[in-house]
């Protein structure tokens, strides 16, 4: 998990609570004298790589608010699943277009939120570019992607508590424990990050 660095942020953000009449007039998205708590948006012509990290970053945060009790377990559970979903998915949209075009694959639109195509395709073309006698951390990351895309294969069922046909969303979930979560996720997400530097090495590369 990244370390958050408490003087960046004003201790007046979380002292007290007002009532919505108490801004009434003033608009949501400012830019304010508080320069510290204002967020640059628009910045990088590559914000794919901004919005990938962003729900890693957010699913850290979470666990920090969780390990200092600030939230409570069984509610946060869901967007935390979320968050490490929506941060795979976009990982995976992230690196796809560098590895197809290093494979010279036609580029595509990656509109779907299955996971495992997504995975699949990416192992085919790392393994393509990149052969490994022994791919023993591919197949284990493989293995980890199946679980969550067999548990929520549209991203919506750590969103919703019901399905669009009104069924149970997560219907034989009934355990999930944090830390085994959190350490197996951050494994994942540290392969991607691997898988992504090594192709940009190719893509820096003199012949590619």
């Amino acid at each position: 998990m990244n370390a958050m660095d408490d003087d960046m942020l004003d201790p007046s953000l979380t002292s007290e609570y007002k009532s919505p009449s108490a801004f009434a007039g003033q608009k949501l998205f400012v830019q304010g004298d508080d320069w510290q708590n204002n967020a640059m948006l628009g910045w990088t012509h590559f914000p794919m790589d901004l919005y990938a990290a962003g729900y890693k970053d957010a699913a850290d945060g979470l666990l920090y608010a969780l390990a200092d009790r600030r939230v409570s377990l069984d509610s946060v559970i869901y967007p935390l699943v979320f968050l490490y979903r929506q941060g795979l998915e976009l990982q995976l949209k992230l690196i796809l277009p560098l590895a197809r075009r290093l494979a010279d694959r036609a580029p595509k639109d990656d509109h779907d939120h299955r996971l495992m195509p997504l995975w699949r395709e990416l192992r085919e073309l790392a393994e393509k570019l990149d052969p490994q006698e022994d791919d023993k951390e591919l197949s284990a990351m493989e293995e980890f992607i199946q679980q969550l895309d067999d548990v929520d294969p549209g991203s919506f069922s750590f969103r919703y508590p019901t399905t669009k046909k009104g069924e149970v969303s997560l219907p034989e979930l009934r355990h999930i424990n944090v830390r085994q979560l959190s350490e197996i996720m951050d494994s994942v997400f540290m392969m991607m990050v691997g898988i992504h530097s090594s192709l940009s090495v190719m893509d820096q590369s003199p012949g590619y």
